[in-house]
């Protein structure tokens, strides 16, 4: 009889455990460290950047004394991402930052990490495209033939 009595606790604590929410405490970011970008890259998850160039000049604003972790990675053929670059940065009293990023043929995945005082850590990636100087030629020697189709106003 005792033995049943264990079993069946034990079954209630079970079957109330199974039940009861359970919650995963991430780590929210209530206010995220802020980081404006003027020029360079877009804020805009939808679209990827091309460019034929093998560099990018970004220039933006974020608190003064900020300090910014910029990296850039590629895909290798398993689908793995590996470091092309890696280089912090420290906003200057002006709130004011410019910075040359290295391009690789391909998809440049490139990450920013924002960390100043009063602020949480924020983390903002964007996607550059870096085409080669041949399909710019190609490009270039292409016509376009305006209202090739009649009806088409």
């Amino acid at each position: 009889m005792e033995l049943k009595n264990k079993f069946v606790a034990f079954f209630m604590f079970m079957l109330l455990f199974s039940f009861s929410p359970l919650s995963a405490y991430a780590n929210a970011i209530d206010n995220p460290a802020p980081l404006s970008i003027s020029s360079g890259l877009v804020f805009d998850e939808d679209r990827q950047e091309a460019t034929f160039d093998s560099s990018r000049m970004v220039y933006g604003e974020a608190v003064p004394c900020t300090q910014i972790a910029v990296s850039i990675c590629r895909k290798d053929s398993e689908g793995k991402l590996l470091l092309e670059y890696n280089e912090d940065y420290e906003v200057g009293s002006l709130g004011i930052f410019s910075m040359v990023l290295p391009l690789e043929l391909g998809t440049n995945y490139i990450e920013f990490v924002v960390n100043c005082k009063n602020y949480d850590e924020a983390t903002y990636n964007f996607e550059v495209i870096r085409k080669s100087q041949t399909v710019k030629e190609e490009l270039k020697s292409l016509i376009a033939l305006p209202r090739l189709i009649q009806g088409y106003r």
